[in-house]
C-alpha cells in the first residue's frame, strides 16, 4: 500500500474523525533521510470542508510536532503554495519559518518552512 511505504515507520499518518468515525481531516509526516536521519516532512494537511472552523488543522498539526519530538525527529520542513493563506498562518503561528527548498518541486511558486524541534516551546 503506498500509504504504508510513504508514512511508514519512523512516519506516521494521523486522522480526525466525527462521532461517527467519519473522516474529517488528516496529515502524514514522513522521514528524509537524504535530509539527514532526524528530518522529517509533513504532507497533505487536509480538513473537509464540514470540519474546517473547529481547529483541526491546529490540533493536527500540533499533535504531530509533538510525536514528531517523541520519535526523535530534530527538525520538520514542509511545503506549500502561496494561495494557501490559512495554512501560511498556521504554520507561522506554529513557529515553522520560511527555509531553503529541500525537493526539487514543479511548481515554481512553492514555499518552504522549516522546524527546529529541540527549540520550540511545549503546547499547551
Amino acid at each position: 500500500m503506498q500509504l504504508a511505504t510513504i508514512y511508514g515507520q519512523p512516519g506516521f499518518l494521523l486522522l480526525a474523525t466525527d462521532d461517527d468515525g467519519a473522516r474529517l481531516g488528516c496529515v502524514g509526516l514522513r522521514a528524509l533521510p537524504d535530509r539527514g536521519p532526524r528530518t522529517g516532512e509533513i504532507r497533505r494537511l487536509f480538513v473537509r470542508e464540514r470540519g474546517r472552523g473547529l481547529g483541526l488543522g491546529r490540533s493536527l498539526t500540533e499533535q504531530l510536532i509533538a510525536r514528531a519530538a517523541e520519535l526523535g525527529f530534530d527538525r520538520l520542513v514542509l511545503n506549500t503554495l502561496p494561495s494557501m493563506r490559512e495554512a501560511i498562518g498556521l504554520y507561522t503561528a506554529l513557529g515553522f519559518e520560511p527555509c531553503a527548498p529541500y525537493v526539487d518541486e514543479p511548481v515554481a511558486e512553492t514555499l518552504y518552512f522549516g522546524l527546529d524541534v529541540t527549540t520550540r516551546p511545549p503546547t499547551g
